[in-house]
C-alpha cells in the first residue's frame, strides 16, 4: 500500500469517528443512587403554607424542598419522611447547594450558631380558610420554583412535619413511618443562576435543580 493510500484510509477512519461522536445525544446519565427532581422521576410541585415545595417520593423516602433567599444566605425548607422499617439517621451538615452556572462552586451548610440574620418578623397569622390571600412569608424570604416539577392539586401530599414555627433542621434519627422538617441555611452566591440542592440520605442522593432569580 502506497503512502498516499495509507493517508487516504486514515482520513476516512478519522472522519467516521468524529461523525459518530457528534451524533451521540447530549444527555446526563445519573448514577443508580441519584434521584433528580424532574417529571420522569415523578417530582411534583405544591404550595404549602405559602412556600413552594418540590416533592420527590420513592419507596424509601419522601423529600420536600422549598428554596428561598434570606439575607445573605440561601435557605432551604426541608421535610423528610422515612417510608422504611428502619430508623433514618440524617444531618444537615451532609447537605449542600451546588452552583451549576455561571461558575460551578459548592455552597456549604451554615450552622445556626454561625448565622447572622436580621431580627425575625412577627409570626404570621394563621390563614383564614375563607380568604384567597396567601400566608405571609418571613421578611426577606423569596421562594423559587423548580420549572421541571409540574404543579399538582393532589390531596394525598403530606404537609411538612409539625413542629415549632421556623425551626432549624438538626441532626436526628427519624423513626420508621415518621417525618422531620426544618429550615437549613447555606452560603449564597449572588451571581448564581442554576443551582442544585443536594441531599444525601442513607446512600441515596436527592437532587433538586433550581433557576435562581435576582
Amino acid at each position: 500500500m502506497t503512502l498516499l493510500q495509507k493517508l487516504s484510509l486514515a482520513a476516512t477512519i478519522g472522519s467516521a469517528t468524529f461523525s459518530f461522536a457528534a451524533s451521540l445525544p447530549n444527555k446526563t446519565i445519573l448514577p443508580d443512587n441519584v434521584v433528580r427532581c424532574e417529571p420522569s422521576s415523578g417530582c411534583i410541585n405544591k404550595t404549602i403554607a405559602g412556600r413552594n415545595y418540590n416533592i420527590l417520593t420513592t419507596p424509601r423516602f419522601t423529600v420536600m424542598v422549598a428554596v428561598s433567599h434570606e439575607g445573605i444566605y440561601t435557605r432551604a425548607d426541608i421535610s423528610i419522611t422515612n417510608n422504611t422499617d428502619m430508623p433514618l439517621s440524617l444531618s444537615p451538615e451532609d447537605f449542600r447547594v451546588e452552583v451549576v452556572t455561571p461558575k460551578p462552586k459548592v455552597l456549604l451548610y451554615v450552622p445556626p450558631a454561625n448565622l447572622s440574620l436580621p431580627p425575625a418578623a412577627p409570626p404570621a397569622v394563621a390563614p383564614d380558610p375563607n380568604s384567597s390571600e396567601p400566608p405571609t412569608l418571613p421578611t426577606g424570604a423569596k421562594t423559587f420554583a423548580n420549572p421541571a416539577a409540574p404543579e399538582t392539586d393532589a390531596t394525598n401530599v403530606v404537609a411538612p412535619a409539625k413542629g415549632p414555627e421556623n425551626r432549624d433542621l438538626s441532626a436526628t434519627s427519624v423513626p420508621p413511618s415518621e417525618a422531620t422538617s426544618g429550615r437549613v441555611y447555606f452560603e449564597r452566591d449572588k451571581h448564581a443562576h442554576l443551582v442544585n440542592v443536594v441531599l444525601p440520605l442513607a446512600g441515596v442522593v436527592f437532587e433538586f435543580p433550581y433557576a435562581m432569580k435576582k
